[in-house]
């Protein structure tokens, strides 16, 4: 036997439909504010080495840091005299990502070049 509807089914017509909740102590001016905080930030440090060529290292810092050409020059030598040196300070996807580009290039030109990312 079919059953033929007169009209649109309402709430009362169908049981089985759930009604919206009014909850009275959630009110829209009442709402807590989240915060954005600031990402923790990494730096990527140089590490003097014996065999990699001063060429190929201003190349990676030329290339993947965007840093110019004395900026690069000038970073080198302080590798160079001081053992360490900081290419930049990124967040840490940022960071994790160009250190993987410069290990990639030093392993492809094989070249000891050592290069961590720590945190600020």
């Amino acid at each position: 036997m079919i059953k033929i509807l007169s009209g649109p089914l309402s709430q009362k017509q169908d049981p089985s439909r759930v009604a919206p909740v009014d909850k009275p102590e959630l009110d829209l001016l009442e709402r807590n504010e989240v915060k954005a905080e600031r990402p923790s930030m990494w730096i990527i440090v140089f590490y003097n080495d014996d065999y990699t060529p001063m060429d190929f290292v201003e190349f990676v810092l030329r290339t993947i840091f965007h840093i110019s050409t004395l900026d690069a020059l000038a970073l080198i030598l302080a590798v160079h005299t001081k053992g360490k040196g900081i290419a930049g300070t990124y967040t840490f996807e940022v960071a994790e990502q160009k250190q993987y580009e410069v290990l990639s290039i030093a392993k492809v030109e094989e070249h000891p070049l050592r290069v961590e990312v720590e945190r600020v």
